[in-house]
């Protein structure tokens, strides 16, 4: 009986402690961390280092890692500010790559891959949202389909062709 006793006081105490310190939360001032600001050049430039395109919304995508949103989710997760890639993409063993104009259009295919066709602007822009190179064959699943509007679309073309 004694140690009945001892375990019911022992769980009384352990339930009083759990919903004691959730209830903390409830008198602690809130506090909002700071919004972190940051101009951008263009809307290209946004949507690169940001994945926001106009009025700041995320651009939808699908394909591409669950894990996308956490880290940015934008181009320069994977590609690098650059935009020379060579970062492994987490979970998988895909290595990103250059997307720096001069590499997406020259006569070559993507390192470590087979050759293709250059792209040109209407192919990146299939890339972007479609998934597909210039020889309509997918990229690799960790590529998103982006869901740009044409707008989103111009800029970002614009913003690789400044990454030169």
């Amino acid at each position: 009986m004694k140690n009945k006793g001892i375990l019911f006081l022992a769980i009384l105490l352990l339930g009083l402690g759990f919903f004691g310190l959730a209830a903390w939360q409830y008198f602690l001032p809130v506090v909002e961390a700071p919004a972190i600001e940051k101009s951008y050049s263009s809307l290209g430039e946004q949507i690169y280092f940001t994945g926001r395109g106009e009025n700041g919304r995320f651009i939808p995508f699908t394909y591409g890692p669950a894990w996308l949103r956490m880290h940015g989710g934008s181009c320069a997760s994977c590609h690098g500010s650059d935009g020379r890639g060579g970062l492994p993409i987490m979970m998988s063993d895909e290595v990103a790559p250059e997307i720096r104009w001069h590499a997406l259009t020259e006569e070559h295919g993507e390192s470590g891959e087979e050759e293709h066709p250059p792209y040109d602007e209407r192919l990146v822009k299939r890339a972007i949202t479609e998934g597909l190179n210039p020889a309509g064959e997918p990229l690799d699943y960790v590529m998103p389909r982006w869901q740009m509007n044409k707008k989103e679309l111009d800029a970002i073309i614009e913003f690789l062709k400044e990454l030169d």
